[in-house]
């Protein structure tokens, strides 16, 4: 049966009007984000031509103010301005932060070869807002150098100049630098930003002993601080002493944060099955410190405990070489890592590591960890122990994928000296006595041919 021409017509009819509303939705979508972009760049710009009104007015009170009255509460230079202060302009809500630090010109010579090293002044205003057309960073900054009206004169105190460099030696900028002395009178609390150099320097700081304390952070880094003697007994970096008329220097290392996975699994017997609820220590090399007993007080040294699935995972990281340690009272032991411990934890990285531990029956075994001259793992190395020329255990070394790549471990011993044999494709046959008491870990470095 034909269709009937009145339903042809009434379906072309139909199809039009759908095609007509898509077109018309697709233009008013365009439309509707043109408007709504025109908006927001419109409200911006008056915010930001308010900003720059209200950053004008601020820089032109302080070059109006008398030279000694410039200055921040709580900061290096102190003074009547509040360093953060917040103020409302049509419906918007801008903060406006003020900095003020002494300038040492290198025009006659710099601290501590200049005895006066505070030239002038250099002041910074910088504006930001909230709301629809936030700022998010791009502030309105403006800076004005003021100096006294006579010659240059001695205004007392120190000059601080603070280094931040990161893990390549290399200066990191727009640092946050806290100063912190609360028991200068007034106290000192102030917040800086590192230059292109990473360097932050402030003549004229108050003289006075280890009430300096100094942070350093920036958002996805690391973080340094001094330390005061009630925290670590001798610190390493000590609150900062500032001596009149003296250059004191301070540096501190930084870098990207890493995140780091740990993964903690049976023996190659039970096919490296995830082993749940383990507990490892685990201990930085960087050393902020010592104890009363001169033992070292480390950065970063704790336990922690892998979950119902064998994971630790650790975000936010600091860069580190990371020795790994099981409490006294494990049942376990090392039977294998990947890649070898320590934990070699380079700046702004996602690593991942597998930890083998072992249940022995016996109180003696033997984890042997096979490596060529450059501390490269190798894979395959087949190793016996012998006793009077018997065979007592033999073993391989596992491939790269495993959790004891180039290490065997050997179970079940007796305390008593070993003849260990091993052989590797590529390398010289080695052979040695070793001595196993306990669970002991021996390292060998296998020769090339």
């Amino acid at each position: 049966m034909k269709p009937r021409p009145q339903n042809c017509q009434k379906g072309q009819i139909l199809i039009g009007i759908i095609i007509t509303l898509g077109i018309f939705s697709i233009l008013s979508q365009a439309v509707i984000t043109l408007v709504f972009s025109a908006y927001d760049t419109i409200s911006y710009t008056r915010a930001r031509t308010n900003a720059q009104h209200i950053a004008n007015y601020e820089i032109e009170t302080i070059r109006n103010m008398p030279f000694d009255k410039v200055g921040t509460i709580g900061g290096i230079p102190q003074g009547i301005l509040p360093q953060i202060k917040t103020i409302i302009e049509n419906g918007l809500t801008y903060t406006i932060k003020t900095s003020v630090v002494y300038i040492d010109d290198p025009f006659d010579g710099l601290a501590p070869n200049d005895i006066l090293p505070n030239d002038y002044k250099r002041a910074r205003i910088d504006v930001s807002w909230g709301g629809i057309a936030a700022s998010k960073g791009n502030t309105v900054t403006l800076i004005t150098d003021l100096s006294p009206k006579g010659i240059e004169t001695e205004t007392g105190g120190g000059t601080i100049s603070i280094l931040v460099f990161d893990s390549n030696s290399n200066p990191v900028p727009q640092t946050n630098v806290q100063i912190y002395a609360p028991t200068l009178s007034p106290a000192v609390d102030l917040n800086l930003m590192t230059g292109s150099d990473g360097k932050v320097i402030l003549p004229g700081a108050p003289a006075c002993t280890e009430c300096y304390q100094i942070t350093i952070t920036k958002d996805g880094f690391s973080t340094e601080k001094t330390y005061s003697t009630a925290e670590i007994a001798n610190p390493s970096k000590p609150h900062l002493t500032i001596i009149e008329n003296e250059l004191t220097e301070i540096s501190f290392s930084i870098d990207r944060l890493s995140n780091l996975t740990i993964y903690t699994v049976d023996t190659r017997e039970s096919e490296f099955a995830p082993l749940a609820n383990q507990t490892i220590h685990l201990r930085g090399e960087k050393i902020i410190g010592t104890t009363e007993e001169d033992i070292p007080v480390y950065k970063y040294e704790q336990d922690v405990v892998s979950d119902s699935t064998g994971k630790i995972q650790i975000q936010n990281f600091e860069w580190d070489n990371y020795h790994v340690t099981l409490p006294n009272d494990s049942i376990r032991v090392f039977a294998g890592s990947n890649p070898h411990l320590p934990i070699k934890l380079e700046p702004n990285t996602q690593k991942e590591v597998f930890i083998s531990l072992a249940d022995p029956s016996t109180p003696f075994s033997l984890l042997t960890i096979f490596e060529d001259s450059a501390a490269n793992p190798i894979a395959s190395v087949s190793a016996m122990l012998k006793l009077n020329d018997q065979i007592e255990a033999s073993g391989s070394a596992g491939i790269s994928d495993d959790p004891d790549f180039g290490q065997i471990y050997f179970p079940d011993l007796e305390n008593k000296n070993y003849i260990l044999e091993a052989t590797a494709s590529g390398f010289t046959y080695y052979s040695n006595t070793i001595s196993v008491s306990n669970h002991k870990i021996e390292k060998i470095i296998l020769i090339n041919e």
